[in-house]
């Protein structure tokens, strides 16, 4: 009986991704645990295994075609094996709404820029005039893009100006890890019920913990920020509060009994988060050593597969970019997120006096579904009084 290759989940916000090449032809033997095939998605490239041993009986999506989570890339079997029951399976999935392969195929080159076939005269003119060449037409041989293709692109946006002014505007593609964020947010936006918590957190004691701890932590080689202060913190409210560390599923709510923090890492192409397991077990340290690496790795786009999968629940910091205040939303299917502001010396009344603190603000995004207002209010004073008592902090 054949057996069916996948291409597996690729975590919370990747759907599909690009078959590269496939290092077995069909009709080969391979054994259980080969490797079959290179895949590529915006955030990482893996590779496709076999699942069991026995001989590649057809590929189903060939080289440089995309394909989503989960769909059958190839069978394998015993040589000789009536396949068709499976072949006639792979054709009704693409009937209900696959895209086809060689149009799948053309996007995906059109969005990655390098590869779009164009002459030198096209790309030459392209770039004369600031136009993306990956948005024209081409007319030439394999849609190879013609000087004359740019030509007529560059009349027709003059001819579409309408209420527009084209030239002080630019298209961006709306493709790639922006999309990607763009789905997954909006995805959680229309299922989770969102409700949005903030607490001021006094943080001028451990604003000077820090700043005596980190030189020394840094001449071992870990560079030492808020977050991990943050995540530690967490981490005795969740032990207080389990809830939090929780998500819904079909079959009710599922209360995680480890921790796996995700934190979000800007890069160029946008937001990634890859997620930091089992901080229960970690200290401080610790924490902010693994953290230090994998934000490292995060920007140089060597994240593995296994890097971006299991968060239970995440942390967001815009405060390093003067960000005050927000609503963060959720990374589904967890159910909360954290979110830390700026921190800044504000002027606050402490028994009945003004003095100059140095404030933050700490947002929490739940899903009302599964957590109730009093619970995440009581979680969030929780982790405020945990980071306002740093000492604790670095003796967990």
């Amino acid at each position: 009986m054949a057996v069916e290759v996948k291409l597996s989940s690729l975590g919370v916000s990747i759907t599909e991704g690009t078959i590269v090449r496939w290092l077995k032809k069909e009709g080969e033997p391979v054994e259980k645990g080969e490797i079959l095939a290179e895949v590529e998605t915006e955030k990482v490239n893996f590779e496709i295994v076999a699942p069991e041993a026995g001989v590649l009986l057809k590929i189903l999506y060939g080289e440089k075609t995309i394909a989503k989570v989960d769909s059958t890339v190839a069978l394998i079997g015993s040589l000789g094996e009536d396949i068709s029951a499976y072949l006639e399976k792979a054709v009704e999935e693409e009937k209900r709404g696959a895209e086809p392969r060689a149009v799948a195929a053309r996007k995906r080159e059109a969005a990655v820029a390098g590869e779009v076939k164009a002459f030198p005269a096209a790309k030459m003119l392209a770039k004369q005039h600031g136009i993306d060449i990956r948005m024209v037409p081409g007319t030439g041989p394999e849609r190879q893009i013609t000087k004359e293709d740019v030509e007529n692109y560059i009349q027709e946006r003059r001819t579409r100006r309408e209420d527009r002014i084209l030239e002080l505007e630019e298209v961006i593609p709306f493709v790639g890890i922006r999309k990607t964020i763009a789905d997954a947010m909006s995805h959680s936006v229309h299922t989770a019920a969102h409700v949005t918590t903030i607490a001021e957190v006094d943080m001028t004691e451990l604003v000077k913990s820090r700043a005596e701890i980190a030189p020394k932590w840094k001449e071992e080689g870990i560079s030492l920020t808020y977050v991990p202060f943050v995540i530690k913190a967490a981490i005795n409210g969740i032990e207080k509060f389990p809830v939090i560390n929780s998500e819904l599923d079909k079959e009710g709510l599922v209360i995680k009994k480890y921790i796996n923090f995700g934190v979000v890492v800007a890069i160029q192409e946008g937001l990634i988060t890859p997620v930091i397991r089992r901080v229960e077990t970690k200290s401080l340290k610790e924490i902010a050593k693994e953290l230090d690496e994998i934000s490292i790795r995060a920007r140089d786009r060597k994240l593995s597969l296994q890097d971006l999968r299991g968060g239970t629940i995440t942390l967001s910091n815009p405060g390093v970019f003067g960000a005050v205040i927000a609503t963060p939303i959720i990374y589904q299917p967890q159910n909360a997120i954290l979110w830390m502001g700026r921190i800044a010396k504000t002027p606050v009344v402490r028994e009945d006096a003004i003095v100059i603190r140095s404030m933050m603000y700490l947002c929490l995004s739940y899903d009302h579904r599964a957590i109730n207002g009093s619970i995440g209010a009581q979680f969030l004073q929780h982790v405020r009084r945990s980071l306002e008592d740093p000492e604790k902090l670095l003796d967990g």
